[in-house]
């Protein structure tokens, strides 16, 4: 850092030396000239880079130090500028209106983002009471109907409006992320527990594609975690586990099982569908990518999950790893916990 602040001090000072140097040339020239028998070059020669030092010496003095503070202040470690000359003053003054104009934008746009979010989450709980509503007419329905085709397409629309629900929730849940380090309150959950009700909750999805899970070694496991954020990470993990499992025309299996790991508690759930190729790995984490499978598949599959591990990383609340194995039909997300009590 000193060697460039020093370069660049050089470099802004070169033209003043350059006629200086040239200055005190012309002047001694002249006298050798004028004079050549009494002419004495030495002393008034070093008496001229006595001069030259010296100024360089305070002027240095005030150049450094400011330079020094911009770069303390830019990579964040000090905000105090002490300018020492007309010049730094006049750019401090600069420095701190920018300053101030931006933190005042910035202060409005997350005022007009926060209003904005709340018309959108009064607007979203609003969408729910029509889906609840229309809940409730198709179960009365489907007690009242005895015609085994208005069953089946009462039961699909049931599945669908379960979907629409679910993308409802999503939609809030994506906007209460915007203050998830305040609604994060990491306690001891059963993991079993927690485990069981995501599954308990999606088990017609289950019976309809043909989809059999299975819980392996997770009995009186305890971790520490955010029971409500963890429960809609497995969620949406599940979610994507079902959907790139349906369709195959046959039964089909989710694994999730766990392992110490020291003091860790690593859950592996792993599904029998199409994988993620190795080459759209890399691209996994990208917001709203699919993939060449996930786009076979369906076309909205692990993005949503990706963003919000992505804004859970800011609190550190789980590391997520997403891997392919090397059999074609084998996609596995693994998630550590730090352990309560294993017995």
């Amino acid at each position: 850092m000193f060697r460039t602040v020093f370069i660049a001090f050089i470099k802004d000072r070169s033209l003043f030396s350059l006629f200086y140097f040239l200055g005190v040339g012309s002047v001694l020239l002249f006298f050798y000239i004028s004079h050549p028998a009494q002419s004495e070059i030495m002393y008034p020669t070093l008496i001229a880079c006595f001069l030259y030092i010296l100024y360089l010496l305070i002027e240095w003095s005030k150049y450094g130090h400011f330079h020094r503070q911009l770069k303390k202040r830019h990579a964040g470690e000090s905000r105090e500028l002490a300018p020492k000359t007309e010049e730094q003053r006049v750019m401090t003054e600069l420095i701190e209106t920018v300053t101030s104009d931006f933190r005042r934008d910035m202060s409005q746009l997350h005022i007009q983002n926060k209003e904005r979010l709340y018309l959108v989450s009064h607007w979203i709980h609003q969408l729910k009471t029509p889906v609840s509503v229309n809940e409730l007419l198709m179960d009365q329905l489907l007690k009242e109907e005895t015609n085994s085709q208005s069953v089946d397409l009462l039961k699909r629309m049931k599945r669908e409006n379960r979907g629409l629900h679910s993308r409802i929730e999503q939609g809030l849940t994506m906007i209460r992320m915007e203050g998830f380090e305040h609604d994060f309150e990491p306690r001891p959950v059963h993991l079993l527990s927690s485990l069981r009700k995501v599954v308990n909750a999606r088990k017609s999805e289950f019976i309809y594609h043909h989809i059999l899970p299975v819980i392996e070694g997770m009995e009186g496991v305890r971790i520490i975690t955010d029971e409500k954020w963890n429960e809609v990470l497995l969620e949406q993990i599940i979610s994507n586990a079902v959907k790139y499992s349906r369709g195959q025309g046959e039964m089909k299996k989710i694994y999730l099982s766990g392992q110490a790991d020291g003091e860790a508690w690593i859950l592996t759930i792993r599904d029998e569908g199409v994988g993620i190729p190795p080459y759209d790995l890399e691209r996994v984490f990208e917001p709203f990518f699919t993939g060449e499978n996930g786009a076979k598949v369906s076309g909205f599959l692990r993005d949503w999950f990706i963003y919000m591990w992505k804004n859970c990383q800011r609190t550190r609340a789980h590391d997520c790893n997403t891997v392919t194995s090397g059999q074609r039909n084998r996609n596995i997300d693994s998630l550590p916990y730090e352990i309560v009590r294993y017995f």
